[in-house]
């Protein structure tokens, strides 16, 4: 894993070097998580060789902060929330909690976003939503638990977010902000085994494409 400096991002993360539990490993430049791009930074997300990028903010965001990326060919606005589950968001206490929610309500936008991943063009990945946190947190969770990578290594940079950040104001934000914790991601992804048997049969797509997904994804490690 390896931390961009992109102009006016504050959370930009090459995935690639995480380890799968098979021996192999995240190849370079295959998958980015980051938070919204500013105009400052587009030349530096092309470079990276990113052919696809996937805004999963809702489209009301997009419209009161357009993407500098929108129109570009590249380009796709795949949200993985409705606009009612800002409310269930903000009824829940923890981010677990929060997690959960997303979930359980979202199979089918998190299984537009992953097959997107898998069928993009070769090339690099970047998935964003607003900060790089929750909703591209557990895209990513979701991308790697299916490439193999062990639940402790995608919580270890699911919790990287927290040094990358800031919180919003208020008791509610802060205190959540500090859930930012690799307890938090595993705590999530044992949920997501419990309730919905693992990422497979939650996210219900094709095998082809979960391949599609792994060989995309994943490389050897180096001897």
């Amino acid at each position: 894993m390896t931390a961009l400096s992109w102009p006016g991002c504050e959370n930009a993360r090459d995935l690639g070097g995480l380890p799968t539990a098979s021996g192999g490993r995240i190849r370079k430049g295959a998958l980015i998580r980051s938070d919204r791009p500013r105009p400052a930074g587009v030349e530096a997300v092309l470079a990276h060789d990113v052919r696809l990028v996937i805004d999963l903010r809702l489209a009301g965001e997009c419209a009161a902060d357009p993407s500098p990326l929108a129109g570009h060919p590249a380009y796709r606005n795949l949200s993985v929330l409705r606009d009612e589950d800002d409310v269930l968001e903000a009824m829940a206490d923890t981010m677990p909690d929060i997690y959960r929610a997303i979930l359980d309500r979202g199979a089918d936008r998190m299984a537009a976003v992953i097959t997107a991943i898998a069928l993009a063009p070769p090339g690099g990945v970047l998935v964003h939503c607003h900060s790089g946190r929750d909703r591209t947190g557990l895209v990513v969770a979701l991308a790697l638990t299916l490439a193999g990578v062990p639940d402790r290594e995608i919580a270890r940079d699911y919790a990287l977010t927290a040094s990358c950040t800031r919180p919003g104001a208020g008791d509610r934000s802060r205190r959540l902000f500090n859930e930012i914790t690799e307890a938090t991601m595993l705590r999530t992804l044992e949920h997501l085994r419990e309730r919905h048997g693992g990422a497979v049969p939650y996210l219900g797509i094709d095998e082809s494409v979960i391949t599609s997904l792994r060989t995309r994804l994943t490389e050897p490690q180096s001897r």
